[in-house]
């Protein structure tokens, strides 16, 4: 059966964000000015000073009428305070939790909600992959804040994403009608697309990133903190190279949240090197941003990573992105960044220290065996 996509749709007063400072007051910002409703979903909501804050104008939205609704996911959010749940609730607001662990088994253990969705009043809708933790702001000791991205715009793709939202678990009480939807600004310099992996069902992001690489000509730029594809997707980065296009990944450096998940990531180097795969890793900062760029012509935004449970087990949200402006927004990013990473060429690899070696070995065969576990029997 033939997949339909779903249709380009205007970007309406759009922005795409890239320092968390900014991000941070962007979306304070916008949660104050709700008047009607906020659903908010996120990975990580952790306690801290600007989580509270975020947390306390929720809280008080819901007390002023607003229709408030938190979903987070269990895992990620594992230290977000019980206390926090019972304040939510009695000042109006819902709460739900994705996926508590328990007695489910391997793969359902592995699915997790892994998007970042805002909706505001049926109008505005912010993605990426920023989180609700103080560590996104004040960064590792000695270093900058994180590296994330926000995109987010008004426009008809705002009731798609609501409606994405509350497909599964739809709100029982105070539900709002959907607004009425306004004519689309066919003159606007950005248009979107919805592009939401829900597996075990749907694997949309996977097939759309597969044939985005299969059909670049001269670029193709990935910028993801984690990287552990499975083999297809591997080599459709790999004929690429052979097409004569410029493939380009960048990776979290030395600043990571899980030193010894970079060192596996790092065990993939070698063949990348050797398929001449440039590698760059991020030097300032902690690099948690997932964006790609092919050929200047598509973008997407969001909260996949370039690994398997993203594109297998995990719920996410991207915005596949053209236009202009926007385009040459994420261009002008990828260059900046690239200008703060380090290139890692295939004779300063080829130095590394003798005990490296071993250690990517075994976390490759690791890898694999984990990866050959949860995929099982599927069709690549």
């Amino acid at each position: 059966m033939t997949r339909r996509n779903p249709a380009w749709l205007p970007a309406e007063d759009w922005t795409l964000l890239t320092e968390m400072p900014v991000i941070a007051r962007h979306l304070v910002e916008k949660l104050r000015s709700a008047e009607q409703e906020i659903l908010f979903e996120n990975y990580i909501f952790q306690a801290g000073n600007w989580p509270e804050e975020v947390f306390d104008i929720l809280c008080a939205k819901a007390r002023d009428g607003v229709l408030v609704h938190l979903r987070l996911d269990a895992v990620g959010s594992r230290g977000f305070p019980e206390r926090w749940i019972q304040k939510l609730r009695a000042a109006g607001g819902t709460f739900e939790w994705y996926h508590r662990l328990g007695w489910r088994g391997w793969e359902k253990s592995l699915r997790r909600s892994h998007r970042r969705i805002v909706l505001i009043d049926q109008q505005w809708l912010a993605v990426g992959g920023f989180a609700l933790a103080d560590a996104w702001l004040r960064g590792d000791p000695g270093q900058l804040p994180y590296r994330d991205v926000l995109f987010a715009c008004r426009g008809p793709i705002v009731p798609l994403v609501r409606r994405l939202f509350l497909k599964n678990r739809p709100l029982s009480h105070k539900e709002l009608r959907a607004a009425p939807s306004e004519a689309p600004d066919r003159h606007a310099d950005a248009i979107v697309r919805l592009l939401a992996g829900s597996p075990p069902d749907r694997f949309t992001i996977r097939r759309r990133y597969l044939a985005a690489f299969r059909s670049a000509r001269e670029s193709l730029w990935i910028a993801t903190p984690y990287f552990n594809p499975d083999p297809i997707v591997l080599s459709a980065l790999y004929g690429a190279v052979r097409r004569g296009v410029d493939v380009r990944v960048l990776l979290a450096g030395r600043v990571t949240d899980h030193p010894l998940l970079r060192l596996g990531i790092q065990a993939y180097y070698q063949k990348l090197l050797r398929h001449r795969v440039r590698v760059y890793e991020y030097q300032e900062s902690f690099l948690h941003a997932k964006y790609i760029l092919v050929d200047g012509q598509w973008g997407a935004v969001g909260s996949a990573n370039l690994d398997f449970l993203s594109l297998w087990f995990n719920r996410e949200l991207n915005l596949e992105v053209k236009g202009l402006l926007p385009l040459a927004s994420l261009r002008t990013l990828f260059l900046r960044e690239f200008a703060r990473s380090r290139e890692i060429s295939a004779e300063h690899w080829q130095r590394r220290s003798w005990w490296r070696r071993p250690l990517e070995w075994l976390l490759a065969q690791v890898d694999r065996r984990i990866q050959a576990r949860a995929l099982g029997s599927r069709r690549y």
